[in-house]
């Protein structure tokens, strides 16, 4: 019987009950959702470790987690970020061959102080038989300026000497010095384990070999003579109210362990190259930074936007620590923290309530949901299962007229292109690299594959770059011109149609990463062009962990299908240096020019703007030329959200705010997006 009254009066109220329930714990979640972003990655991140991180999905999430000492503003200039101020000036130091030779030069510079202020020079010094400048700015065109006052013969000779060993280079210096007269070394520099280099009089190259002779064996290289040494500092003031996620507080051990870290052989960090002219970093209180370069590098503000590591959980850590207690749940100073990570399906960060430019961010979390692919990431947009897409080519007139959309366009920094291995022979005659160029149809991908937004591409640099050269002439499609091209090169058709040359034939696999289907059309269409001259290409695709870790950061692919997405920078050392070629760095396809070179090193050293645009054509049509890529298109961006998504809360300045829709800016349309709110919660905003 109580049975019988349990089914008929308990069951249903049980139900309702857990009806009740499971509504009112839908809706709590409902709401907490919708004051979450949802936004679509194109595959997962492989690592949250910013500086060890080289694929997009995972800079877009740790760009919400983490800081770096500067950052650019929504007019892309640079601005401070962790660091409040920082002052950037230059000691210059000419060395004489002995102590009176270098009074009488500074005596020179006595007489000539009413120079001193389009020299930038401040103060001289001399000690011993150094003579110390100190300069505003720097640079080495006042320094040579200075250098033209004084006879050559007086100068020491100087030269930056490389030093390569088989034992640990940090351990076998104190006893080297010691070989030697005490000053006879100016500077040094570890590279690595096993190499350093010094700046020291270049005839001490075969006592210094003997040396190393009876201690283990190694070699002495001259690198450059330098007349003298000009040596840029940067100082940084770092907030004072900046904590980590755990409640620690930011300070400069922050900033050098993330430097340390970076140079660190065992970190593999891809960012190295940004940071090899450091001699060395400084804290000499917990909130201030000093950073001194070897020689200039104009490109050292930039570099420090790179998002600092906490100095007090990884220090002294090994890397297996980091990958298990790090790399998948870090901790940073941003305006989000680090909540959840479900593998092939969503990362979830929070809002941090500590973040140092509160009250923000309006949004209690982001989560960002990874896709396979293009199609289904659109779908979820439509389903308003993510708020913002990058809208593909074809797309994009569907939702201009379509007055449920915002949509945001602008030209990119980014580009596509063809990569060749030039290791492997078939692709090491520029001749033969040339003649791909003009077979591939490019104009007809920008036409077809991107629904003409877009441009054909010229090289490393990107038309609304300030340096990049317009003048520079994109290859035409013409298989007459190929034909000839690889007729010279000596390739001639087989017996089957297909071309040889000494017996081999010209056949070779294209690779490119599946899910992406403008890259998989640009394979198709290349092959089909390519056939038309004899050449046969195997199209094959890779799920991107595969594709990037088996094949790319291997250098096991004849040819590929990739992109650039870049910043603001002329540096494009890490991409095109010789130096950068090895397996895991970015110099991906191998390319190898001194030329090229000898720009990508000199281009680092000038600050003057107009000089920079003068090495920068050079550098882009020397690339261009050579056709390490084939050098495709640089695509317009459109990004799509539903309309009235979201708004803008951000302080004016003034102690007051502007409220605005969410709008583009040079920097692009989520510049402010940690201070993105959404209407229905602007109840939660400070009026």
């Amino acid at each position: 019987m109580r049975i019988a009254r349990w089914f008929i009066y308990g069951l249903p109220v049980a139900l309702l009950l857990l009806f009740g329930l499971s509504y009112w714990n839908a809706s709590r979640l409902s709401a907490d959702k919708k004051n979450e972003m949802s936004l679509g990655l194109l595959g997962e991140p492989s690592t949250l470790n910013p500086i060890q991180q080289a694929d997009s999905a995972s800079s877009q999430v740790t760009g919400s987690i983490f800081n770096g000492l500067l950052k650019y503003s929504p007019d892309l200039e640079i601005i401070g970020d962790l660091a409040k101020s920082w002052t950037l000036h230059q000691t210059t130091t000419f060395v004489f061959r002995d102590a009176p030779t270098t009074e009488a030069a500074a005596a020179i510079l006595q007489n000539a102080k009413k120079d001193w202020p389009a020299w930038s020079l401040e103060r001289v010094t001399t000690r011993g038989r150094e003579l110390i400048l100190q300069l505003r700015e720097p640079g080495l065109d006042a320094s040579k300026k200075i250098r033209a006052l004084f006879e050559a013969s007086t100068l020491a000779p100087l030269a930056n000497l490389r030093i390569e060993t088989k034992n640990n280079t940090r351990e076998l210096l104190p006893a080297l010095r010691q070989s030697l007269s005490s000053d006879s070394i100016l500077r040094e520099w570890v590279e690595s384990g096993a190499a350093l280099e010094i700046s020291a009089d270049p005839a001490l190259k075969p006592q210094i070999e003997s040396w190393l002779a009876a201690n283990g064996g190694g070699s002495v290289t001259v690198v450059e003579p330098v007349e003298f040494l000009a040596e840029p500092e940067v100082v940084f003031s770092l907030r004072d109210d900046v904590r980590w996620h755990d409640g620690a507080a930011l300070t400069s051990r922050d900033a050098a362990f993330t430097y340390a870290a970076i140079m660190d052989d065992a970190t593999a960090s891809p960012r190295k190259p940004d940071f090899d002219l450091i001699l060395r970093v400084e804290t000499p209180d917990e909130h201030t930074f000093r950073v001194v370069y070897r020689k200039p590098y104009s490109p050292a503000l930039e570099s420090w936007m790179i998002p600092l590591l906490p100095a007090h959980l990884l220090e002294g850590k090994p890397q297996d620590w980091w990958v298990r207690n790090f790399n998948r749940t870090p901790i940073g100073t941003g305006a989000f923290k680090f909540a959840e990570w479900r593998t092939n399906e969503f990362l979830r960060v929070e809002k941090n309530p500590d973040y140092f430019d509160a009250p923000g961010p309006w949004l209690d979390g982001i989560v960002y949901r990874f896709m396979p692919d293009q199609l289904t990431l659109r779908l979820a947009f439509e389903t308003r299962q993510v708020d913002f897409w990058s809208a593909e080519p074809w797309t994009v007139t569907a939702f201009v007229g379509d007055p449920r959309f915002e949509v945001f366009t602008s030209p990119t920094s980014s580009y596509t292109y063809i990569g060749w291995n030039l290791q492997r022979p078939l692709f090491q005659d520029p001749l033969v690299r040339r003649a791909l160029a003009h077979a591939v149809d490019v104009p007809s991908m920008v036409r077809y594959i991107l629904y003409g937004h877009g441009l054909q591409s010229t090289g490393i640099f990107t038309p609304q770059m300030w340096f990049f050269d317009p003048s520079i002439t994109p290859l035409a499609h013409d298989l007459e011109k190929a034909r000839q091209l690889l007729a010279e090169a000596g390739w001639k058709p087989g017996a089957d149609g297909i071309l040889e040359k000494n017996g081999e034939r010209f056949s070779f696999t294209l690779i490119t990463n599946n899910g992406n289907e403008v890259r998989r059309d640009i394979a198709t269409l290349a092959q089909d062009g390519l056939k038309k001259l004899g050449i046969e290409v195997k199209v094959e695709l890779y799920e991107w962990a595969v594709f990037l870790k088996n094949h790319i950061n291997k250098r096991d692919f004849d040819a590929m299908v990739l992109g650039w997405s870049l910043g603001n920078s002329y540096d494009q050392f890490q991409i095109w240096h010789s130096s950068q070629a090895n397996p895991e760095q970015l110099n991906v396809v191998g390319y190898k020019n001194p030329k090229a070179d000898r720009l990508l090193d000199e281009i680092r050293q000038e600050y003057n703007r107009e000089k920079i645009i003068q090495m920068a054509a050079d550098l882009q049509r020397t690339i261009y030329d050579d056709q390490p890529y084939l050098f495709l298109y640089v695509p317009e961006g459109t990004s799509v959200m539903w309309k009235d998504a979201y708004r803008i809360r951000r302080p004016d300045g003034k102690g007051g705010w502007i409220d605005s829709p969410v709008e583009m800016t040079k920097a692009g349309w989520a510049y402010w997006s940690d201070w993105f709110y959404r209407p229905e919660f602007s109840d939660r905003l400070p009026k």
